[in-house]
């Protein structure tokens, strides 16, 4: 717990901040990188502890490449240099803290890796180091967080321009108590600033990779490593999806500005000459929700400004944004990869549970129109919503059957905190409220009546086997979803078939 002291002006203000994450989730993220962006522009000295490439740190928290799976393609990240780390990632961590002695440690975490973020900072308690916990799962459970004996304090709201504050008045010696976006425990009492005012997204600086390791900024695409980094074009979405937590976030800051907002593309395209220049960047991935969700005149603004460019790029969408002119747009520009969120094949539930008011024809339609083109298609699906059948997942199944694409990812549903979707499980007694959101790469954490986590995990394993395998071999890949050894052998065996006869 922080006390009460007048503390002298420090000339270097050292913040180590911590990206607690999946092991191989190796996209680095905007959310460090932009905290790090704002101290540095302010003067603050930064260091980061990412988790990222250990090998095991003994926590659930899933890995984020799926490597194994039938959803990526296998690379040597020994051609980079890359191995993973095999020293404990508790000792390092301390041992980084000792050695740097920073003045506040900083963490981001989302629900999955929230436990991992709150072990790290125990292995350090006793150095007495002021802490801040931010990040998702932060905003939707403040109280909870703030509650833990190694965390100080809590960032309830954006923190680019909140931290920096913080870091300038503890820089000072000044009283901190008051900053708005923050929460403050100090002499056992808790103060609980407001929000504050959401950023204008063209006011915040260029994110800041240099804090990663030279390796970290490699991430595989389609079997291949490049150099990647991610541009954020929006914070926000305009749909409702009941299992995204963007809707309420939007219903959260309501009072304090729109969520949904863009940056202008000459900042965008100043950011992606500066990351060119900067890092060496051969690969992009385009950080908006539903990237063609934009205006007609934006888009072209975008397309005409990055045609002199010429790097290719990774973005998301729906079926509904697809169109043949924007296709052929982005075609012309080098965008290599779409994914397209499918999620359910289920017409009425997709409509009437998720909230995507979509037939199954649109969907196929705009698939096609991206399979006819050179940019590769990866479709998302999701199974294990709550009250789902065996058969509505085959419904997916089929509805996939229908599109030509690269690659087919299949997740488990997670009900993450600040979704619908978490307060229906809730409420139907399939969840536990007071437990935390595993990775949705590694099993359904519902409790229901009508299906096990087994059968969703096996689906899942499976589902691009039934996607592309004629349906003569579905009892046979039914087998290979059987979480048995003789399952998991005839999985194997399945698998050297899929790759030889379907990945690109």
């Amino acid at each position: 717990m922080i006390t009460s002291r007048n503390n002298p002006v420090k000339e270097r203000f050292k913040v180590l901040l911590v990206y607690a994450n999946s092991p191989m989730d190796n996209l680095m993220p905007v959310s460090v990188s932009s905290i790090a962006g704002a101290l540095k522009k302010g003067g603050i000295d930064v260091r980061l502890f990412d988790t990222t490439y250990y090998k095991s740190h003994g926590m659930a928290t899933g890995g984020g490449e799926r490597s194994g799976s039938l959803h990526v393609s296998d690379v040597d990240y020994s051609s980079i240099g890359l191995k993973l780390k095999t020293t404990d990632v508790f000792d390092d961590f301390r041992k980084m803290a000792v050695k740097y002695g920073p003045d506040l440690i900083g963490v981001s975490t989302v629900e999955t890796t929230h436990l991992l973020g709150l072990k790290l900072l125990e292995c350090i308690r006793d150095l007495n180091i002021p802490t801040i916990m931010g990040g998702v799962h932060t905003i939707f459970s403040p109280t909870e967080v703030i509650n833990e004996d190694v965390v100080d304090m809590v960032c309830i709201g954006e923190g680019e321009r909140s931290i920096l504050e913080l870091c300038e008045e503890m820089k000072n010696g000044n009283d901190y108590k008051n900053i708005k976006n923050i929460w403050v425990k100090s002499n056992g009492k808790l103060y609980k600033n407001a929000k504050a005012d959401l950023d204008d997204l063209n006011g915040l600086p260029e994110l800041d990779f240099s804090i990663f390791e030279e390796q970290r900024r490699y991430r595989p695409m389609a079997g291949r490593l490049y150099r990647m980094a991610p541009v954020e074009f929006s914070r926000g979405c305009m749909f409702k999806c009941t299992f995204c937590s963007a809707p309420t976030l939007a219903s959260t800051f309501k009072e304090q500005g729109r969520w949904l907002r863009y940056k202008a593309i000459p900042k965008i395209i100043k950011e992606i000459k500066a990351y060119i220049a900067d890092y060496n960047i051969e690969y992009f991935y385009f950080v908006s929700e539903t990237f063609l969700a934009m205006s007609e005149e934006m888009f072209e603004e975008f397309c005409y400004a990055y045609s002199k460019i010429a790097v290719p790029f990774w973005l998301n969408t729906r079926p509904e944004t697809i169109s043949f002119k924007r296709i052929k747009m982005l075609e012309d520009i080098g965008c290599h990869r779409m994914s397209v969120g499918v999620e359910s094949g289920n017409e009425e539930y997709r409509k009437k549970m998720l909230k995507r008011n979509i037939s199954n024809s649109r969907i196929v339609d705009a698939c096609k129109i991206v399979s006819s083109s050179s940019i590769q298609l990866s479709v998302n699906n999701i199974v294990g919503f709550p009250d789902e059948t065996i058969e509505m997942m085959f419904d997916t199944i089929h509805l996939n059957r229908q599109i030509d694409a690269d690659s087919y990812s299949c997740s488990i549903l997670q009900p993450y905190r600040g979704t619908s979707l978490y307060e229906y499980c809730v409420k139907k007694g399939y969840y536990d409220p007071n437990q935390l959101a595993i990775d949705l790469n590694v099993d359904s954490p519902l409790n229901q009546p009508h299906i096990t986590s087994k059968e969703i995990r096996g689906i899942a394993r499976t589902f691009p086997l039934y996607v592309k395998f004629p349906e003569t071999e579905f009892d046979t890949i039914k087998k290979a979803g059987m979480l048995t050894s003789e399952g998991d052998s005839l999985f194997e065996k399945l698998s050297e078939v899929y790759f030889k006869r379907y990945m690109k």
